[in-house]
């Protein structure tokens, strides 16, 4: 039987006139008092989590449901949703955030830290039978995420100008402990002491504080993928989600084990991946050398091409992979926006159509 999905996916509300972040976060997800979709630390901010998925067709739809649920929900309060990983224009902070106990911790804790934190992830979920098969595929993944990032780089603008990066929310999102690249643990056991000394330490408040970009999930038995930037559409997302899935198939049920890369190299391939993008110069992980985004991405593909095809999986990937070889990667479009159109708050628009699937997107049957 193929591994379970789900996705948990990170919006933005913008004012409809000047597009700016407005929180409205809370009294939208409020007004729609589905537990599906949660407030974030950032009271411009909404998520959605999909149900528990079998299959990529079952998954669309639920992206598509909880786009749409949420665009239409905050425009009656007078936003717009926005999928991309940093506000166009305008900053999301500072203070204050949404009021729950947690996040009022998270202020006193960390302080500065929390400007400007209302940055839009993705967060893709593989079933896995329990915590030692999280851990081993956790450790599997690790040299595939800058392929991840290049895909999913989608905030190429903050607070009104071009940062001249891909996925700018990766840099800010950086700034917090137990972020980037995990170790690669030996154990359970060893995994499991690593996170309680970050807690005992203060390092971080609990172990659902433990961002890095692929970990054991806190509160599901799957392993958890985050390294992406929310997408602009729902297809890009499903591409993320087609290949986690097939990764973990690859390194848990097909016996193809993926060599150990040390955390340096993996990091800089990242911070590669997210200046340059899915179009630019980066990081080969596995030689140290420069090398095409996409020629990661073809590097990836060919890895996991044998569990795409047993899951059914692979035209799906291949179709979108394609239109985003003559369309762009989500950065790309943005600043092809801004050319067409001249100024940021059209690429508001854009990406509110896109959100939703009003403007082209990865073609699907």
């Amino acid at each position: 039987m193929a591994p379970t999905l789900g996705v948990e996916e990170e919006y933005l509300l913008v004012d409809k006139t000047t597009g700016r972040p407005v929180p409205a976060g809370a009294t939208t997800v409020t007004e729609l008092s589905d537990a599906d979709f949660q407030r974030e630390l950032s009271p411009a901010q909404a998520e959605f989590a999909t149900p528990v998925c079998t299959g990529l067709d079952q998954l669309r739809q639920q992206l598509l449901r909880g786009r749409h649920t949420l665009a239409q929900a905050a425009r009656r309060h007078g936003a717009l949703l926005i999928a991309t990983g940093t506000p166009p224009l305008g900053r999301p902070g500072p203070p204050p955030v949404t009021h729950t106990p947690r996040y009022r911790q998270m202020v006193e804790t960390y302080g500065a830290l929390t400007d400007d934190q209302g940055v839009c992830g993705c967060h893709v979920h593989v079933g896995v039978p329990d915590l030692e098969h999280a851990v081993q595929a956790s450790n599997q993944l690790r040299p595939w995420l800058p392929a991840l990032l290049l895909l999913g780089a989608n905030s190429p603008f903050f607070d009104g100008h071009d940062t001249g990066h891909a996925s700018w929310r990766t840099t800010m999102w950086a700034r917090w402990p137990a972020t980037g690249i995990p170790p690669h643990f030996r154990s359970t056991s060893e995994y499991e002491a690593h996170v309680s000394r970050l807690v005992e330490t203060g390092v971080i408040l609990d172990a659902g504080m433990v961002y890095w970009y692929v970990r054991p999930s806190t509160h599901a038995p799957t392993v958890e993928v985050r390294v992406a930037d929310v997408p602009a559409t729902v297809e890009e997302t499903v591409l993320q989600a087609a290949l986690t899935r097939a990764l973990v198939t690859t390194a848990l049920e097909l016996g193809r084990p993926t060599p150990c890369v040390p955390n340096a190299v993996l990091l800089s391939a990242c911070q590669q991946a997210a200046l340059a993008g899915l179009e630019g110069q980066c990081l080969d992980p596995f030689t140290g050398s420069p090398a095409p985004g996409w020629a990661l991405v073809d590097t990836l593909l060919a890895h996991v091409r044998p569990a795409l095809t047993v899951l059914g999986d692979l035209d799906v990937v291949l179709r979108c992979l394609a239109w985003l070889r003559a369309h762009g990667g989500g950065a790309a479009r943005q600043r092809a926006a801004l050319r067409a159109h001249g100024n940021l708050r059209a690429v508001v628009d854009f990406l509110a159509a896109a959100t939703t699937g009003d403007r082209a997107s990865p073609v699907r049957t």
